[in-house]
């Protein structure tokens, strides 16, 4: 302990800046906002969670079809990130603020709205998996250039699903950012099933800046994981705009 005392005085007295550890593994730094999925072997009933300035949600330590428990993390539109509601032991449902910016100018379309790149890890002891599978809804039919009907929300994603696992040695994050984001033509008018005149399109853009975007969700299936850390970190990304 003394020694510890001894260098930290050092580096204040010289002005040196202290090393800042990276819980979520290597390789990434700088502002950005944390939170923890923590897996639970037993149901948590208090107290309330809803406050949001929290930065920890709790989850089943075993659900998904395997043991027939659905859990589902909702994702809703927000000024700033807060946890709305921590617990999803309770009725296996959670709910997260996120921010957007929406396009101000769609006949000339916007690019480089907020965004933010997304990272995952597992951390603690090794052992266990979660598996996570993103789930959307628009307002508007999706389609194509090629006039594909039948399309979902989902097939506009980057990334529809991913899994994290806590594996021996040194934790390495995972970049989640395309299972935030999009690509692809809301169908608003002109030829039906055809991305054409007037339609709206969208590149690589944070899903939550869609206005048609009715609900964004995660089915989330643990296999035994008692930790996941995600990071979000500030950027801009995309293009949306009417297709003349």
């Amino acid at each position: 302990m003394k020694a510890v005392k001894i260098v930290l005085v050092l580096c204040l007295t010289l002005g040196l800046a202290l090393p800042v550890m990276a819980g979520v593994g290597t390789g990434l730094s700088g502002a950005h906002w944390n939170l923890n999925f923590i897996g639970v072997p037993k149901d948590k009933t208090v107290p309330a969670m809803t406050n949001g300035g929290r930065h920890t949600i709790f989850v089943p330590l075993s659900s998904g079809e395997d043991v027939g428990r659905k859990v589902t993390i909702e994702y809703v539109r927000g000024d700033k990130f807060a946890v709305l509601d921590g617990n999803a032991t309770d009725d296996d449902y959670a709910l997260i603020q996120v921010p957007y910016e929406y396009c101000t100018d769609y006949d000339n379309g916007c690019t480089d709205l907020l965004s933010f790149d997304v990272y995952a890890v597992g951390l603690g002891k090794p052992g266990g998996a979660n598996i996570i599978t993103a789930e959307c809804t628009y307002s508007k039919e999706v389609v194509d250039s090629s006039g594909t009907v039948g399309l979902e929300c989902e097939d506009t994603l980057l990334m529809g699903s991913f899994e994290i696992k806590r594996t021996k040695g040194q934790p390495k994050p995972t970049n989640i950012t395309d299972v935030f984001r999009a690509t692809g033509c809301l169908d608003q008018v002109g030829v039906v099933g055809t991305c054409d005149k007037g339609d709206l399109e969208f590149r690589n853009l944070w899903i939550f800046n869609i206005e048609e975007l009715v609900d964004y969700m995660w089915d989330y299936d643990n296999n035994g994981l008692k930790l996941m850390q995600t990071r979000f970190y500030e950027t801009t990304s995309g293009y949306i705009g009417t297709v003349k």
